[in-house]
């Protein structure tokens, strides 16, 4: 599994300081190989502890405990940002993505999760919906991107999903239990 230590101090805070899209260099490098599982898996956390074990958030990001206090908090972080004058990062022009072979490396680690029964045919179809997404479509490795290149992917993927009666059970399922369902 990768870790934190796997990398060098530089590699990490370039890695913290990167749009979440560059984190497609880490998926699907060598190293890149448990938050690949997290996602072909799509493994879902019981907590907010078990979201930054999986990868899903930073060390650095605030966890609230009490849901009562969660605006409070909120408003305390925001107003201490503004108050020292924090200014969002300006977006990369363009981002480069994976492309076909970023596909192709999960459409291998996710045929031989199927093969394995660790993953069921659709949890296949939306680990490689969603590989395609990160990935940037099929367009040829290290190709750059723009920001809105992505998201109409992601929308893209994300409505031809939402049509699937097995995408609408898993929603149904999960808003009325709290609790994923693998069909």
């Amino acid at each position: 599994m990768t870790s934190k230590s796997d990398f060098t101090t530089e590699e990490w805070e370039l890695i913290l300081e990167a749009p979440p899209s560059a984190g497609m260099i880490v998926v699907t490098a060598q190293r890149g190989g448990s938050f690949r599982e997290t996602i072909a898996m799509a493994k879902v956390s019981g907590s907010a502890m078990e979201a930054k074990q999986l990868g899903l958030l930073r060390d650095s990001d605030v966890v609230v405990f009490n849901a009562y206090e969660l605006l409070y908090v909120a408003k305390k972080i925001a107003l201490s940002l503004a108050e020292s004058g924090y200014r969002p990062p300006m977006m990369a022009r363009t981002i480069p993505v994976a492309g076909d072979v970023g596909t192709a490396t999960f459409q291998a680690s996710l045929a031989n999760l199927a093969e394995g029964y660790f993953a069921s045919p659709h949890d296949v179809a939306i680990a490689t919906r969603i590989a395609d997404t990160l990935c940037g479509g099929k367009i040829e490795r290290g190709s750059q991107v723009d920001e809105e290149w992505l998201l109409q992917l992601e929308r893209k993927h994300f409505v031809e999903l939402a049509k699937t009666e097995k995408t609408q059970a898993r929603i149904a399922h999960t808003m009325t239990t709290g609790k994923p369902l693998r069909n």
